[in-house]
Formats: C-alpha cells, sequence, structure tokens
C-alpha cells in the first residue's frame, strides 16, 4: 500500500488506526461515541487496498440494514470500490452465499420454500392458539411448546421458513457439506462483525464453520457489552476466549476508549449503568462544558406532551437543529401517541417519527421491494431503484423458482414500473396493484400456477390493508410516497431504535417498572442487566443534554399504577442540572 494511500488514516486517533490497520484476528471492544462505524468503514478500505490483487470479498455482517447502508457510504465517500465488498444482515448474508446457491442440499429446501415475516408468523401462532383452544397471553405465545410444535409442522407443510430458519437451514448445510463450506470460505478474505454482543450462538457458529475451512480469513468482532440490548432475541457476547476456542484461532484484543460525541459530565451519568466498568474519557474540546442532566416524576401523562413540547421549544429558541433533538421510549405505543401529540402542538416543526405506514418493512420480501419501487421517487434515486430492482429479479428467481428471460433485467422491471400512471389523488393499493399485474405478464407469471409467490402476495395485501384499516391509514398515490421519503426534523423513536445514532439532546420518557425493565425481564429475565443496558444506551445517545421523565398516571390493565424504573430513581442526582 503506498504512502499516498496511507494518508487516508491520518484523521483516525492512535486507537481507531491502530485497529484499523491490524492484520490479525481481532475482537474491538469500542465504547459510545468511539467512532465504531468509522473504524469499520476505513478498516474495510485498508483490507481492499491490501488484498487490491485479489478478487475475494470483504464482508461486513451488520445488526441492521441501515447500518450495513452508513458503511457503503463511508466507504464510497472515500473513493473506495466496492466490487468486492460486501455489507448486510447475517440473514441475508445466509440468504446470498448459501441458502440461494446451495439450498439443494436441503432435504426441507430443495423442493422449494419462501420466507415468511413476523406478521405472518404472529397470524399463524394466533391461529394454532386458537384452534388448540389454549388459553393465553399473546406474549407467552411463543414461549408454548404445543403451539410451537404445530407452528413448526405447519412451515414443514407449507414448505416456508422464518428467519430463524435461515440460520439453521444454513447451519445445517455447512455442517452437512463440507466442500459448500470450503467453497464459501474460498472466496472471502475478511469478515468483520459489526455489534457483535448482539450475535446469537447460531451465528456464531455460521461463521466459526466459515472460517474454519480458510485460516486465511481475517475476522473481526467489534462491538460493546454494555449495549447488548437485544439478549432476549438470543444475543451473546462471548469473551475473547470463548471466541477463539470456538473460531479455532487467536483473537487479539483491542480497544476503543476516546468519546468524541459526549461531553464528561453525560459520559459519567450513563457510566452509572455500565454492566462492566470502564474509564471513559470524552475527548471533545469541551469536554468540561456543563451538561443538563434533569429528571423529572412528578408530570402526569396527560400533561407530558406539554412538558415535552416546552423542552422542545427551549432547545430550539437556544439554536439547536431540529435533527440535534431526539424523543424516545421503551415502547412503540407510547411513541405514536407522542408523535401525534407533538404534531398538533408544535404544528410549525418538523417531526422524523416512525408512522404506521401501510407497507411494513421486509427487504426480503420481493411485494415490499416492489412496493417501495412503486411510490419511491425516481430522481436522484436511479442506483437504488436499480439495486432494488436486482433484488426483486435475484428473490423471484431464488427464493420462488420463476423462470427469468434472458432479456428481462432491471431495467426491464423498472420500465415496467413506470408505465402505470400514478395520479397523487389516486387509491394507491388499487395502482400498486395494476403495477404488480403488469409486472407479472412482463415475466410470463401466471399467479394461479405459483402457489408459494401467490400466497406471498396474498399475505402482504392482507397485512397492509390491515395496517390500513386498524389505523385509518390513507392510501393515496401522494401519502404512499411519502411514506418512501427521507424524512427530516425532531427524531422521535425507541430506545432500540435509536441505537447508534447521536444527539444533542435526547427527551426520554416511559422511565416506568413494566416498560423499564419489561415484565418479561421482571417475572423471568436478568431484571437489572437488562434494564441497566436499555440506560446505558440511552443515556449514550446523548451529547450536552439528557431530560428523563418518569410520568405518573400510567396504569396497567388491571389498573396498577406503573411506579418509576427504579435503576433511574435510586442514581444519585448531585450532578443534576435543573
Amino acid at each position: 500500500m503506498s504512502n499516498l494511500d496511507l494518508e487516508i488514516f491520518d484523521s483516525l486517533s492512535p486507537e481507531q488506526r491502530d485497529a484499523c490497520l491490524c492484520m490479525e484476528n481481532m475482537l474491538l471492544t469500542a465504547c459510545p461515541g468511539s467512532g465504531k462505524t468509522r473504524t469499520v468503514s476505513y478498516r474495510l478500505a485498508f483490507l481492499v487496498n491490501h488484498f487490491q490483487d485479489s478478487r475475494r470479498l470483504h464482508i461486513a455482517i451488520t445488526y441492521t440494514n441501515r447500518a450495513a447502508d452508513e458503511i457503503m457510504a463511508r466507504l464510497e465517500a472515500l473513493d473506495v470500490t466496492a466490487e468486492n465488498i460486501w455489507a448486510g444482515t447475517i440473514h441475508q448474508f445466509c440468504m446470498e452465499y448459501i441458502i440461494r446457491p446451495y439450498s439443494m442440499y436441503s432435504d426441507r429446501l430443495r423442493r422449494g420454500y419462501h420466507i415468511i415475516d413476523e406478521y405472518v408468523q404472529h397470524e399463524y401462532k394466533r391461529e394454532i392458539k386458537n384452534s388448540l383452544g389454549i388459553n393465553c397471553k399473546d406474549w407467552e405465545i411463543d414461549k408454548h411448546p404445543k403451539i410451537l410444535a404445530a407452528y413448526r409442522q405447519l412451515l414443514f407443510q407449507r414448505k416456508e421458513i422464518d428467519f430463524d430458519d435461515i440460520l439453521i437451514e444454513s447451519l445445517y448445510i455447512l455442517e452437512q457439506c463440507s466442500y459448500v463450506t470450503e467453497n464459501i470460505a474460498s472466496i472471502i478474505a475478511s469478515i468483520q462483525v459489526d455489534e457483535y454482543q448482539d450475535t446469537n450462538e447460531n451465528q456464531y457458529v455460521i461463521l466459526a464453520e466459515i472460517c474454519k475451512k480458510n485460516k486465511e480469513i481475517i475476522i473481526s468482532f467489534v462491538g460493546d457489552v454494555n449495549q447488548a440490548i437485544y439478549g432476549s432475541l438470543g444475543g451473546v457476547a462471548k469473551t475473547k476466549e470463548e471466541i477463539s476456542s470456538l473460531f479455532e484461532r487467536y483473537f487479539t484484543e483491542k480497544h476503543l476508549t476516546g468519546c468524541y460525541r459526549s461531553i464528561q459530565q453525560i459520559v459519567d451519568y450513563y457510566s452509572n449503568y455500565a454492566v462492566n466498568r470502564i474509564d471513559i474519557l470524552s475527548m471533545r474540546d469541551d469536554s468540561e462544558k456543563e451538561a443538563i442532566i434533569s429528571y423529572e416524576k412528578s408530570v402526569s401523562k396527560d400533561k407530558l406532551a406539554d412538558y415535552v413540547a416546552e423542552i422542545v421549544e427551549e432547545r430550539l429558541e437556544k439554536g439547536e437543529r431540529e435533527e440535534e433533538i431526539c424523543i424516545i421510549a421503551p415502547r412503540w405505543e407510547l411513541i405514536f401517541s407522542m408523535s401525534k401529540r407533538l404534531r398538533e402542538k408544535l404544528p410549525g416543526i418538523m417531526f422524523n417519527a416512525p408512522d404506521i405506514t401501510p407497507f411494513k418493512y421486509d427487504p426480503m420480501n420481493p411485494f415490499y421491494l416492489l412496493a417501495k419501487l412503486t411510490f419511491m421517487k425516481t430522481q436522484g434515486h436511479e442506483k437504488t431503484r436499480k439495486r432494488y430492482a436486482n433484488d426483486v429479479i435475484g428473490i423471484l428467481k431464488n427464493d420462488y423458482g420463476i423462470n427469468i428471460s434472458k432479456g428481462f433485467d432491471c431495467f426491464s422491471l423498472l420500465k415496467t414500473i413506470n408505465s402505470v400512471i400514478k395520479p397523487s389523488d389516486e387509491d394507491g393499493i388499487e395502482v400498486y396493484k395494476e403495477v404488480i399485474g403488469r409486472v407479472m405478464i412482463s415475466l410470463e407469471v401466471d399467479l394461479s400456477y405459483e402457489e408459494a409467490l401467490a400466497n406471498c402476495y396474498n399475505q402482504f395485501l392482507e397485512k397492509t390493508n390491515d395496517r390500513v384499516r386498524n389505523n385509518f391509514l390513507s392510501t393515496a398515490c401522494c401519502d404512499l410516497t411519502k411514506c418512501f421519503e427521507e424524512k427530516h426534523g425532531i427524531v422521535i423513536s425507541t430506545i432500540h431504535g435509536v441505537k447508534g445514532e447521536e444527539y444533542n439532546t435526547v427527551i426520554a420518557f416511559g422511565l416506568l417498572n413494566g416498560y423499564i425493565p419489561h415484565w418479561n425481564d421482571i417475572y423471568g429475565g436478568d431484571r437489572r442487566k437488562a434494564t441497566l443496558k436499555l440506560l446505558y444506551v440511552l443515556g449514550s445517545r446523548a451529547k450536552e443534554n439528557i431530560y428523563l421523565v418518569s410520568e405518573t398516571g400510567r396504569s396497567t390493565q388491571k389498573g396498577t399504577l406503573y411506579t418509576p424504573t427504579d435503576e433511574v430513581d435510586n442514581v444519585e442526582w448531585e450532578y443534576t442540572k435543573l
């Protein structure tokens, strides 16, 4: 690598640069605001240049699609060629490199399959519960043995797989077919696993099976044990020794300990909630600036929106931009209610809130991608639309066995979609149905003869209609277009939803026992550890200001009043600036 190439790393801190240029297998622990994503991106850039004469792939396994997009955007900004870089979730990796090319080696998948989403899973389990006459609450359905057994049997009968099955079947193929594992391992040069603390056991083993077949693969795990908030979904933060044993190789351990996001008082506050205590030093030039860290537990839920609105107006008057403010809560139902009330109270302010849209996000469903291609704006999104169109064709071909003619490509698909006129006041669902009809004609596909694809389409429409009906949503084309536009303004989201993001001011409400911690953790999990990790993530989103609220007046269905989250209520507040 030339000296000119190395110059791009001069802007990194010594810790970041050391991690980027490391040629060993690595466990990199990164505190909040330490530049983790930046480091992963620059490390990929370094490895691509180091192996510039090789066509082997550099894989980035991310927890979300958004994180993968950010990494690719950073690489593009560095002018790094991305032709041998792949970034995405572990489920997407398994589909792309294991299941689609090697499904013939699975007894379950070789006769065809299609993927169902969470909506269909829930509907199946609810129907099974009713048919078996089982009396249990919704949150108990996923743990009831009879329901689970009947659910698994139903999936086998219908040739369907869920997200868990993607991992299970991928691991089966790798363990049963050594030559398949060797083939995959031979095309990979490096693997970066982001947010490793949220990796589950099957994911670790899948990557280990691949890496053990090619000792030259350089693999790195990057993350923060204190931010492991997906334990309920099976996330495990393995130690260096456990990872070394599983992957049968040595891992060097490195750290990113400097926080470039928050001033020191904010760091000191959220450090109260660290499960694994470490000393974090603010690296900001104004690190000793005074923070606002306030805690309110007397405001009622009926006055909560007024209270939050006052804080928002105050911060805006002090010169903060809307995008520098974030409002978060532990549950979605709290978010939707707050979003609606704030828009009514502050009509002149923009909010970036997760509105309920007719189309549930599902990038592995071809009909979701077709909805996005139907209603998203074309100008300025040509590359993105081309990628989505190629994804649709790939899913139809590989997951549903549709015979795509050689002359039909992404441009053919986009031309078909664009040929449908979409008047702004027209019913968008009807327009979408017309698009699907024309696409199927272009593909020479008769859905009456493609049972799996027809089921997927019907389920998608049913789910869409349910969301419209239950939430009184508009389906006018102009409103469906807004669903796919980039949003701006004050962010309103859940704690899980803002993980990895940063804001000057964070306003958090719903800090109540039963929300944080959730009832599941109170009665069946590690209550304290789950709570501390959520509060750690919450606090570490803020750069300078945190406003915390445990509102009064909320009650359970049985009428029991919620109480303030113990771990918030019991913190020493001597550094609070009110």
